[in-house]
């Protein structure tokens, strides 16, 4: 009866611990995380950028015309389509006669003024040719007076020096021993100079040689009387006309070299280059200018004042006004569609990586659900207005889009085989990189449970909707946890929804 109450409590016991166990793993299921999960698997990642804009002519041309000119009428609009050859605007003739009649007045008064300047240019060359001529004369009649001077001055230099040695010649000589000069005065008061008496032997001898003395010439039988004063008078006055003739002579040369200094500087002067006059070859380039612009006008008036479209094409832009006059402007710019148009469409620079030369394009027209998808980018530069934009350009030949439709593109940039791509969501990232959390069984107090675990992986590329990881740290066995019910780490005890 014991052992059979016994049993039956601790049964009793058992079935209690069993509905306690049970509300246990009821409540502690109702705490964990639910999640889902996916495995890696291969693949791409495919990168699509879109942008929008708008056809632009793919060559434009600029129509115009005279400036000046009045315009009388505008026979289109921006945006019209137009035919080669077909009228665009005309202007006003009895303003374009006008400034004809103007440009060859102008023209005719340039002619005058050039035929004046060629004029004073050739009587001012016969002018300075004159007075070079002139100038060298005056140097040569320089040098060749100064010459003359300079020669008769040394000349008469030499005469007087010439004429003073002879006359020292006849200076009274001292006479020997036993002879000797005596002043003596004669009837009139003068000195003169007589041989003393010698003796009786000495007179003798001399009058017996008295023939031979007279034959030798001797000075003092010549000149048995001299006046003193009157001879160094006559010395100082040829000294005299030494010096004078010397300093005549000094004077002559230096008046020879100034002379013959300003004739060479003279001739310096009269042979310097004339300035340049460039005023007949502006006046040449000015007609030359002005006779252009006279054919033109000339033309426009055959041309009745009609400016026509050179090439097929759309109206891109009126620059002129009806009743105004033209400038040196554009007057009309066409767009040219016989060399096609092309797509200009902006895409954020944060794709310049997937938007490259070549690439494959896709165009929706605005208002049309059908793709063109035969063309590729032709180009791609950053945006003038705004550089966080890049503008890409398709080149379209002719038909395609018209100028001026708006478009949008699709570019998608495919990347190279992976074989680790998870889900985009499954991918977490914090500073110092990215982790995925795995779904791994653990052995708990209440037996083997789910719990997440975390790993670092490295990414090779992404896009909005999946990532390639680096090969090697995951297996396709590994359920990576891609959402969860609430915020889960590493550790955190989770069960998928599925259980």
């Amino acid at each position: 009866m014991v052992r059979k109450k016994i049993i039956t409590i601790f049964g009793g016991f058992l079935a209690v611990m069993m509905v306690f166990t049970v509300l246990s793993r009821a409540v502690n299921g109702a705490s964990m995380a639910k999640v889902e999960t996916v495995r890696i698997k291969t693949g791409t990642i495919d990168h699509k950028v879109t942008g929008s804009g708008k056809v632009e002519a793919g060559k434009e041309i600029a129509v115009y015309t005279e400036s000046g000119q009045r315009v009388k009428e505008i026979c289109v609009k921006e945006g019209q389509m137009v035919e080669e050859g077909e009228l665009l605007f005309t202007i006003d003739l009895e303003e374009l006669e006008e400034q004809i009649l103007t440009v060859q007045q102008e023209m005719e008064k340039a002619k005058l003024q050039n035929q004046d300047i060629e004029s004073a240019k050739n009587l001012e060359e016969r002018n300075r040719i004159t007075a070079q001529n002139r100038a060298a004369d005056d140097y040569n009649q320089a040098v060749s007076e100064g010459d003359l001077t300079v020669a008769q001055a040394k000349t008469a230099w030499d005469n007087a020096e010439q004429a003073l040695q002879e006359f020292l010649q006849t200076r009274p000589k001292i006479l020997g021993s036993g002879k000797e000069n005596h002043e003596e005065e004669d009837g009139e008061g003068q000195r003169v100079i007589n041989p003393s008496e010698t003796d009786n032997e000495k007179e003798s001898s001399q009058e017996n040689q008295s023939e031979a003395d007279e034959n030798q010439g001797t000075e003092e039988n010549q000149n048995p009387g001299i006046d003193v004063a009157d001879w160094e008078a006559k010395e100082a006055q040829l000294e005299q006309a030494v010096t004078e003739a010397k300093a005549a002579y000094e004077a002559a040369l230096s008046a020879r070299t100034e002379n013959v200094k300003a004739a060479a500087r003279a001739l310096e002067d009269a042979s310097a280059p004339t300035a340049t006059d460039s005023a007949s070859k502006q006046n040449e380039i000015t007609g030359k200018q002005q006779e252009l612009t006279l054919q033109k006008l000339l033309t426009l008036k055959e041309g009745e004042g009609k400016v026509f479209a050179p090439v097929r094409g759309v109206v891109i832009q009126i620059a002129i006004t009806t009743g105004d006059f033209t400038t040196e402007g554009t007057a009309i710019r066409l767009s040219d569609t016989s060399q096609g148009n092309r797509l200009v469409a902006s895409v954020d620079k944060v794709n310049e990586r997937y938007v490259t030369k070549g690439s494959q394009v896709h165009i929706s027209v605005f208002g049309s659900k059908e793709k063109i998808s035969d063309y590729t980018v032709t180009n791609v530069a950053e945006n003038k207005e705004d550089k966080m934009l890049l503008d890409v350009v398709i080149d379209l030949p002719e038909g395609v889009l018209e100028a001026g439709a708006n478009a949008e593109i699709e570019i998608v940039q495919k990347s190279e085989n992976y074989g680790s791509v998870i889900p985009i969501q499954a991918l977490h990232e914090e500073q110092n990189g990215y982790y995925v959390l795995v779904v791994e069984q653990e052995q708990g107090v209440m037996g083997k449970e789910q719990v997440a675990r975390r790993f670092e992986v490295k990414v090779q590329d992404k896009n909005n909707m999946y990532a390639a990881l680096e090969d090697g740290v995951l297996t396709q066995e590994q359920e990576i946890i891609s959402s969860s019910s609430r915020t889960i780490d590493d550790g955190s005890r989770v069960r998928k929804k599925e259980e």
